[in-house]
Formats: structure tokens, sequence, C-alpha cells
């Protein structure tokens, strides 16, 4: 099930993590588009502002206060 709560709020990586394509490296600033669940695991999907998007586990990042643009 997608949740579609944060999506269009701003987000931070807290560390670098790795992908196929190479890594988000730590710091970097990103949009949410949504989050789900598979396999028992809770994963957000990512527009990063270097043009990437990522799956991230939500311990991976951190909301960034006074960005946020979540749809009410």
């Amino acid at each position: 099930m997608i949740n579609r709560i944060f999506s269009g709020t701003r987000c931070r990586v807290i560390r670098q993590v790795h992908y196929p394509d190479g890594a988000v490296h730590r710091f970097t600033l990103g949009t949410i588009r949504y989050a789900m669940e598979n396999l028992g695991r809770e994963l957000v999907m990512v527009d990063w502002d270097t043009g990437r998007a990522t799956v991230v586990f939500p311990h991976d990042i951190e909301l960034v206060a006074g960005e946020a643009s979540a749809i009410a």
C-alpha cells in the first residue's frame, strides 16, 4: 500500500546510502514522493535534489524543519 501522507515533505539523508547506480551522500536534500511497505519493511521513495530518485529506509532520512509541505 502506498502512503502519501508525507508526499512533498523535504528531507535530508543522514548517512551515505548506496544503490546500484552509485550513492546518495550524507546531508543530500530531497523531497519525499511516497512511502510503502514491502515484505514487512517500510520504504520511502525520495526525489533527491541531485536529480536522482531512490528508495531508502525511514531511518536513513530526517525531515527538514521549516520546509515541510505535507498534503493534509
